[in-house]
């Protein structure tokens, strides 16, 4: 019978509990929330231009990473965890205001606001 893995699939779950144990008790929790918010927004941004909701020559750091992004062959996370600290943080303290211009922009097609992205 061909090895399926399943024996390994409890060990393979118990090493990845611990470590995110790990990062619980030191200081990776704050950067792990930190890269699944800008994960989250570029995800929003990527799929925003592609349903052209948001300009795609806006020129800000959260488009022109966004249109940078493939997703077929990286994921967000993977993606921005290449960025340099200083383009991360740019990344992040960019995405409140290029969310309001992009609901701005699109005021008078939606009036409900609570169902973004």
């Amino acid at each position: 019978m061909a090895d399926t893995g399943r024996v390994r699939e409890p060990e393979a779950a118990k090493i990845r509990a611990l470590r995110s144990i790990a990062d619980l008790a030191g200081d990776g929790l704050a950067e792990r929330m930190r890269l699944d918010a800008a994960a989250r927004v570029l995800t929003i941004a990527h799929r925003a231009l592609r349903l052209q909701v948001a300009p795609a020559a806006s020129g800000t750091v959260v488009a022109d990473l966004a249109l940078r992004w493939d997703p077929s062959t990286i994921t967000a996370t993977e993606y921005l965890e290449a960025l340099s600290v200083q383009q991360l943080d740019a990344f992040l303290a960019a995405a409140p205001g290029w969310a309001a211009s992009v609901r701005a922009a699109n005021s008078d097609v939606t009036q409900d606001q609570r169902r973004v992205a």
